[in-house]
């Protein structure tokens, strides 16, 4: 076998260029000719036919992509069924819907009809399409009120929002299917920031955001945000308490007279918090007389600072004899 394979290789080493081409030739002439003989017969197929969709634009808009086509089977001679699936000298059926929003599916069978109106040399046996679903709704405008999401703005740890919020659009003009901006609040569009762990002043043009967005229009399109962070951190300062209707014959005394109060505050102020800013209160009316303690309360804080409290919001009395 490997013999006569060699042979065979040797020989045609052995012939020229133009005996080659001539090889060439007949097979191509031979497959030609094949094809030919095998497009004159009758045969049956599946091809995609073009259809159209014909309605008032301006008053309506298409939610869900349109079908293009319907797939039917037709049967016809080879070269017919060729220019067919090719889509040469095929005119699409033009589908005029009156009331589109209301239209919501177009049966493949109704279509038997036109379809046969417009093939010209192939002969149409059946639809494959049962149904061709149909999405449209009226095309309309609605206006919202616009707040900024300040609940979920994702800011670095120990970091706070110290100025408003903001933002340089108040009323936003949305178009787009009436049925889905219906379902909108209309009271309000919120504007999302989608940056995570702020730790500086923020100013950046935010983009409104909704679902689909290639089915609307928004006027405008953005809203500049802005606002400032600072970093906050943990204070702690020895106050003096302030006594409050005890009996001045000074026999009841605190047995403590210095509390300890923590705060938190900027961090780059938290120095220039002095203990004497705060007033906190030990008010002998308060006394539980079970055992002998007093509730603190602060009542002045400076206004820097945020949520004061305290390490030990009770005192205990002393009593002498």
């Amino acid at each position: 076998m490997k013999s006569r394979l060699s042979n065979l290789i040797a020989r045609l080493k052995l012939r020229k260029p133009d005996n080659l081409r001539v090889i060439a030739l007949s097979f191509g002439t031979a497959a030609i000719f094949w094809l030919f003989n095998a497009l004159n017969k009758e045969y049956d197929t599946t091809v995609g036919y073009p259809i159209t969709w014909q309605f008032d634009t301006e008053s309506y808009m298409v939610v869900d992509e349109l079908p293009d086509r319907i797939q039917i089977n037709v049967s016809g001679i080879g070269w017919n069924l060729l220019r067919a699936s090719m889509g040469f000298k095929v005119k699409p059926i033009s589908i005029l819907l009156n009331n589109p929003v209301a239209s919501k599916k177009v049966t493949g069978v109704s279509l038997t009809n036109r379809v046969n109106d417009q093939l010209e040399d192939v002969q149409l046996n059946y639809i494959l399409n049962d149904t061709l679903r149909l999405h449209i709704d009226t095309r309309g405008a609605r206006s919202f009120a616009v707040y900024v999401d300040s609940a979920n703005i994702s800011l670095e740890d120990n970091f706070r929002i110290v100025s408003p919020i903001q933002y340089d659009v108040d009323l936003l003009e949305i178009e787009g299917p009436l049925a889905i901006l219906n379902a909108i609040p209309s009271d309000s569009f919120v504007l999302n920031i989608s940056e995570q762990k702020i730790n500086s002043d923020f100013s950046e043009i935010i983009d409104f955001e909704i679902e689909r967005p290639e089915l609307f229009l928004f006027r405008p399109r953005s809203s500049q945000v802005s606002f400032s962070v600072k970093e906050f951190t943990q204070g702690e300062r020895q106050v003096v308490l302030e006594r409050i209707d005890f009996p001045e014959d000074g026999k009841i005394t605190l047995i403590d007279s210095i509390c300890t109060v923590q705060f938190t505050v900027q961090k780059d102020i938290e120095q220039a918090v002095v203990a004497d800013s705060f007033k906190i209160v030990a008010n002998f009316r308060l006394v539980n007389q079970s055992d002998s303690t007093l509730i603190l309360n602060i009542i002045g804080v400076p206004s820097e600072v945020l949520d004061a409290r305290l390490v030990q919001p009770q005192v205990r009395l002393k009593y002498e004899q």
